[in-house]
């Protein structure tokens, strides 16, 4: 077996726009998606929560024009209301997959300078995500096909 994870082959494209110098993404939803009741006499039952909102966390080099792309979406998003986002997420290196077309930027980042190059931390909030689009999957690629 050969594990394949290489982290710059996780693709990220935003409204179109192919996001670089990204450091770390990651994505939760907002509720499990299922949950226990518990009920009389030991007898539980589990009810599921339809709502498929979440938050996803960009981190992205304080080097990077994204930065500026996503201040300025965040700024005519304040001015005019119009920040609502396309985000594809692709491990290329594996079979995860992300896609919101319902999201948008949740505020600026923390602003900080230091000797050392940091990162801003984004946060985007998802409305609605498609769950049949959302794969959280692996990085295992076989050494050979068996087909």
């Amino acid at each position: 077996a050969l594990f394949t994870y290489i982290p710059s082959k996780v693709d990220i494209e935003i409204s179109g726009y192919k996001v670089s110098g990204h450091t770390e993404v990651s994505f939760q939803l907002d509720n499990p998606q299922f949950t226990t009741v518990k009920g009389i006499r030991g007898r539980n039952t589990r009810i599921r929560s339809k709502n498929s909102s979440g938050v996803l966390t960009l981190g992205i080099l304080q080097t990077s024009p994204t930065n500026d792309l996503l201040s300025e979406i965040l700024k005519k998003d304040l001015q005019y209301g119009t920040g609502r986002l396309v985000i594809k997420i692709k491990d290329q290196s594996g079979s995860s997959l992300f896609f919101c077309d319902e999201a948008y930027i949740a505020g600026f980042p923390a602003l900080s300078f230091s000797d050392k190059a940091g990162t801003r931390t984004w946060t985007i909030n998802c409305l609605t995500v498609p769950l049949d689009q959302l794969v959280v999957g692996g990085n295992y690629k076989p050494v050979f096909d068996l087909f």
